[in-house]
């Protein structure tokens, strides 16, 4: 159960009407910014976003409280979200702005070799990986809450400069759950997260499972990795 200290303390009104004034002022003064908002019930309404979406909602169940963060999302209190290899950064708007520093600790190796293996020859093209059009057993792999690509709480380290003890904070909540909306967008992003070239899950093969490569997934894919935040 979320402690009521987590809780916004502005009301949902008050919260949306100051995101809206200091992200104009932060944009006004030049700033590159990546606002997410999301006004949806569920969210996400593609695979991955929506797999995000429920492994939160298990999260959640098991006692790690980002229901605060929710509220946050959908009133456009994450002005800025950025996202690279292993490390989510936001702004988040409350009753001061607030800067979100999340890591992820990469899947060891072991776990990705297994993940490659159990997906040798079942996926036909990197669409499919990304659209999440493949055999249910796989996915099932892929989502699974201990073993798969999805990040488990323990791989988790949160840090706000807000003065919140909780952890997860709701401003850390919120950057949490504005991951899920960008994911769902591009679906490229939960690999580059969690610094796994899909390629090798494409081709179950784990020959070179060294570096990551993050030039050659945005070009694969046409976006855009931040690798210096």
């Amino acid at each position: 159960m979320c402690d009521d200290f987590s809780q916004p303390r502005l009301k949902a009104a008050d919260l949306e009407k100051l995101a809206k004034e200091r992200l104009a002022e932060l944009q006004g003064q030049g700033e590159e910014l990546h606002p997410v908002v999301s006004r949806s019930r569920k969210l996400a309404s593609h695979f991955w976003g929506s797999a995000w979406m429920r492994h939160l909602a298990r999260c959640e169940s098991g006692g790690l409280c980002l229901a605060p963060g929710r509220s946050l999302l959908r009133h456009g209190c994450v002005l800025d979200l950025k996202l690279a290899p292993g490390l989510i950064c936001a702004k988040v708007s409350a009753e001061e702005i607030y800067d979100v520093r999340l890591e992820i600790a990469p899947l060891d190796g072991e776990r990705t070799a297994a993940l490659a293996d159990s997906c040798r020859g079942h996926i036909g093209s990197l669409v499919s990986l990304l659209e999440g059009k493949l055999d249910s057993a796989v996915l099932e792999r892929l989502c699974d809450a201990d073993s798969g690509l999805l990040p488990e709480p323990a791989d988790w380290r949160m840090g706000c400069t807000c003065p919140d003890w909780a952890e997860p904070c709701p401003h850390a909540a919120a950057a949490v759950y504005a991951a899920g909306v960008m994911i769902d967008a591009d679906p490229a992003l939960l690999f580059t997260l969690r610094a796994v070239d899909p390629a090798l899950l494409l081709q179950g093969n784990l020959a070179e499972p060294s570096a990551f490569d993050a030039d050659a997934l945005a070009s694969t894919f046409g976006i855009d990795i931040d690798t210096t935040l």
